[in-house]
């Protein structure tokens, strides 16, 4: 009696020779391609993960980083040789204390009588503890604050950067009211207005390079806020901008609530020479 044949032969070529294909090799050879499917569809997926990685790393950031850029590029451009020193945030160094060290063409650039600058001057500006500031400083503003902070003191801002059309509007309402409230002239009330009020174009808070402190300037002077700046602010690169008993050099009267920024080792200096930034300025270029 015959006996029943459980594994399968195949007849291949034209000899017709058999083949046979054990049931164990047959279930290695689809569990093989099983792997195989498998190892496609990871393979898939992983390429599916890195390119939506790769898509949200340039979405995210590279994206903004060249549309900044070429941002600053147009507004360099398009203002001229004036503001381009100051409207491309370029990598600096940093101090022990981890401030930015800046050159001195961005640090110590000034916006006075002497040194006027027209409507089309306009900064490269962030916002930093509630107000608009020149970038470059926003990182040392942002120490001096939590410095501030950690002593007991909540430094608070009520102007950063001044726009000329601004500056003009403020200057024209303190000619009124010098007119209305003392009687003066025109020519007298502009005149006096100045020594308080910057015209446009001749105020430093167009730079975006200083800030005023939210307080009264009659009484800051005798403040706790004022006495904790007059001795910490300079570690930071801030000095005061129209310190007392420096018209001549300032143009304006003392107004203690108004800060700028210099940089550290300037600010060290100033308030060694006890300068005002005219006078220090005037004194680095006889130095040579």
């Amino acid at each position: 009696m015959a006996l029943e044949r459980r594994d399968h032969r195949v007849d291949i070529g034209p000899a017709g020779r058999n083949i046979f294909i054990s049931r164990d090799k047959q279930l290695q050879s689809r569990q093989a391609k099983r792997i195989k499917v498998l190892m496609r569809l990871v393979m898939v997926l992983v390429g599916l993960v890195v390119a939506v990685g790769v898509g949200l790393f340039v979405a995210l950031y590279m994206v903004p980083y060249f549309q900044a850029e070429i941002s600053l590029d147009s507004s360099s451009s398009a203002q001229g040789g004036g503001l381009s020193s100051l409207s491309q945030v370029e990598m600096p160094t940093y101090d022990s204390m981890g401030l930015p060290v800046y050159d001195d063409d961005v640090a110590l650039f000034v916006i006075n009588q002497n040194n006027p600058q027209d409507a089309s001057y306009v900064p490269n500006t962030v916002e930093a503890e509630g107000v608009q500031v020149e970038a470059h400083i926003a990182s040392a503003l942002q120490m001096l604050v939590e410095a501030a902070r950690e002593d007991g003191l909540a430094l608070t801002f009520s102007a950063g950067y001044v726009s000329y059309e601004e500056q003009e509007r403020l200057f024209e309402e303190k000619v009124q009211q010098l007119q209305n409230e003392e009687g003066l002239t025109t020519v007298m009330a502009r005149t006096q207005a100045r020594l308080e009020v910057p015209m446009a174009g001749e105020s430093d808070m167009q730079s975006g390079m200083c800030l005023r402190v939210e307080a009264d300037p009659e009484t800051f002077g005798d403040s706790r806020t004022c006495s904790w700046l007059r001795n910490n602010m300079g570690k930071y690169g801030f000095v005061f901008r129209y310190p007392a008993d420096k018209e001549d050099y300032t143009g304006c009267t003392e107004d203690l609530t108004v800060i700028r920024y210099v940089g550290s080792g300037h600010a060290t200096s100033m308030q060694q020479l006890s300068m005002c930034l005219e006078e220090y300025i005037s004194y680095l270029s006889r130095q040579g």
